[in-house]
């Protein structure tokens, strides 16, 4: 299995930390897991990070550029990847013990409805994992700031004269440019996918409540985030961790975003 991603502002690390560890829980009464990833875009956030020797590991996506880049990089024994939905696998009939929807609920205009073919996917005992931004915390406040008519292009251009001449001059010569190289410079993304719910923690509950879900476990993931924080700071790994670290103190309705763990309800 690949090594750990390195942390961000979005609580990187720790994100694929919590899926791995609620994945590893259930091997102590399963020799190996069936885990599909719904909405894994490229497979170089969090698809290529899971699964064991033996587990079978399923990414699916529509979008056709970023399944196309994840086989060429990512596929292999154990790990496979299609373009397709949630509901086609459902019509297949087959059953996994792990299904992961990592930052996917926000983009789409029913979500519910892709909550309840994740239902009719898992086997008895089986998990739903589910990461989702905070609807009215930091990340969507910075995000909300930069879309804004003129002011919002203006700061954004603001930060990144800055970093540029950070980057150029002076004892930090350099940082932001190595960063931005370990990404894979032709790493696609669906950009014409944005948010378009704005969850609070009690809405999500809920939202999963009505689809068949008991919420057995949630984290907060990351405390201040969004593409000013990430401009600005994602560089720097400490600070990354340090961000991760107290968010792990502070209330739920003032991080970034949050992980749930859930069962099927009655089971």
């Amino acid at each position: 299995m690949s090594d750990l991603p390195r942390e961000n502002v979005f609580g990187h690390t720790h994100k694929v930390m919590l899926f791995r560890s609620a994945c590893a829980a259930l091997r102590e009464d399963r020799r190996a897991l069936r885990i599909l990833d719904v909405g894994c875009g490229s497979g170089y956030a969090v698809t290529r990070f899971l699964g064991e020797q033996e587990d079978e590991v399923l990414g699916i996506d529509l979008h056709e550029p970023s399944i196309a880049f994840a086989k060429r990089h990512f596929e292999r024994h154990g790990v496979r990847f299609e373009c397709r939905s949630a509901e086609s696998i459902k019509d297949s009939k087959q059953k996994f013990d792990v299904v992961i929807l990592a930052d996917i609920l926000e983009h789409l205009d029913e979500p519910l409805e892709v909550l309840k073919a994740c239902h009719a996917l898992l086997n008895d005992a089986g998990l739903l994992l589910v990461t989702v931004p905070n609807g009215l915390g930091p990340f969507e406040i910075e995000s909300a700031i930069s879309r804004l008519p003129v002011l919002g292009h203006l700061l954004l251009r603001a930060a990144a004269a800055f970093v540029g001449v950070l980057n150029r001059f002076g004892p930090l010569k350099g940082t932001w440019t190595a960063a931005l190289a370990e990404a894979p410079a032709d790493l696609p993304y669906n950009a014409e996918s944005g948010h378009v719910q704005f969850f609070s923690c009690r809405a999500l509950r809920h939202l999963m409540d009505t689809a068949g879900f008991d919420v057995i476990d949630r984290r907060n993931l990351s405390f201040l985030s969004g593409p000013f924080t990430n401009t600005l700071f994602n560089p720097f790994i400490a600070l990354c961790r340090l961000n991760v670290k107290i968010a792990r103190t502070l209330p739920a309705p003032i991080v970034s975003g949050w992980f749930f763990k859930a069962r099927v309800s009655g089971r």
